[in-house]
């Protein structure tokens, strides 16, 4: 049973606090593991510090905006799923993050269950086989 985490990334404090306390009550067959960052430079720091499993990221922030971010973790690492969320109703910007990678887009407000579900969905579809010693058939 290997710890996963969860890299929340939201300029709006109550925002990561609400997400956190979601995913900290959530079951799961994994421990959690719960990072947060208040804006689009910190996102980046704490996904080369943290090494996330599954991001949450807000798509409207200061310093580097969450399109962007996106768009930097998409290339680094394609296998990486990052779920937007955002306040704003535009579709435009939403099926443009989806066009760079996102996995999924959550719309604030959001029901509990929607992100329980979300994640638990993607934090499955990453596990990674435990490895195999060597000389073992594949």
């Amino acid at each position: 049973m290997a710890t996963r985490r969860v890299l929340i990334v939201d300029d709006e404090a109550e925002v990561r606090s609400a997400l956190a306390d979601i995913l900290r009550a959530m079951r799961h067959a994994d421990p959690l593991e719960v990072g947060q960052a208040s804006d689009g430079q910190e996102g980046l720091n704490a996904v080369v510090a943290q090494r996330p499993d599954l991001i949450l990221l807000d798509l409207q922030m200061p310093r580097v905006s969450g399109l962007a971010l996106l768009k930097q973790i998409h290339q680094a690492d394609r296998r990486l799923p990052i779920i937007v969320i955002t306040a704003t109703q535009d579709t435009k910007l939403a099926a443009e993050a989806l066009g760079h990678g996102a996995v999924a887009y959550l719309p604030k407000p959001f029901d509990p269950r929607h992100v329980e579900m979300l994640v638990a969905t993607f934090l499955d579809s990453t596990k990674r086989p435990p490895a195999k010693p060597p000389g073992t058939p594949h």
